[in-house]
């Protein structure tokens, strides 16, 4: 199975630090932009709309380009593509703005098929 080129885009990843205020709440904060290739398609299909249900529009599939692996030892599921981003649930993606802008998705699903696939949702 190939990616479809006409859906090819370079996008970028920013990892999610989590924070406290002086109140004791919490907040992310976003790190630097690390590019990736990815083939980005909307999310459809009976599966999809009966987990998501309404945020259906919202949420959009991302299949990352070039070999990745399992990082061991983080205490979360994180994947490392090789020589692009390690990509954790929460983080933050820049399909419709620029890598130096806030991210306008965030991760909510990874699948570690033959290419890693992400599923993400509108902030």
């Amino acid at each position: 199975m190939r990616l479809r080129r006409s859906r090819m885009g370079t996008y970028h990843h920013r990892e999610a630090i989590p924070k406290k205020n002086r109140e004791g709440s919490s907040y992310s904060e976003y790190g630097p932009a690390v590019s990736f290739l990815a083939e980005e398609w909307p999310a459809g299909g009976k599966v999809q709309a009966e987990m998501y249900g309404q945020r259906l529009p919202n949420i959009r599939n991302l299949r990352i380009q070039g070999a990745y692996h399992e990082v061991p030892g983080t205490g979360k599921v994180s994947y490392a593509i090789k020589g692009g981003p390690v990509i954790t649930a929460n983080d933050g993606i820049c399909l419709c703005v620029g890598g130096d802008a806030e991210p306008d998705y965030r991760v909510v699903a990874m699948f570690p098929y033959r290419f890693l696939t992400l599923e993400v949702e509108k902030i």
